[in-house]
């Protein structure tokens, strides 16, 4: 996978999406959120992902469906706080996303691990 330049250092998507997630729980991890942790402007890091081939909401998506597969496989952990930890709005909008992702609902994922 191709590396982002950023201020004279490399930094792979992997790590992109590691501070992306890191910001998950602060609310909506924006573009320019990011772009302002990682010392640079939006724009620049839209044409540094660009020129990786890569787009920021993939990246903030995979952040998304990792963070919300790890805390899935939490026994008692609800829905509507996996969906507040991921930046949704309610566990409707975070089902729908999850499901896109993964073809499943969330609660049939959780299913697979507590049979």
């Amino acid at each position: 996978m191709a590396e982002i330049v950023i201020n004279q250092n490399h930094v792979s998507p992997k790590e992109l999406r590691r501070l992306v997630a890191r910001m998950l729980p602060e609310g909506h991890p924006s573009l320019s959120r990011a772009a302002r942790a990682l010392g640079m402007s939006p724009r620049t890091l839209q044409r540094r992902l660009a020129e990786a081939g890569l787009c920021y909401s993939a990246l903030l998506n995979e952040a998304r469906f990792e963070r919300a597969c790890r805390l899935l496989e939490i026994p008692g952990e609800r829905l509507c706080d996996i969906a507040a930890a991921l930046g949704y709005a309610d566990a409707g909008s975070f089902t729908r996303a999850f499901e896109r992702w993964a073809g499943m609902s969330p609660l049939r994922y959780r299913k697979r691990f507590y049979r």
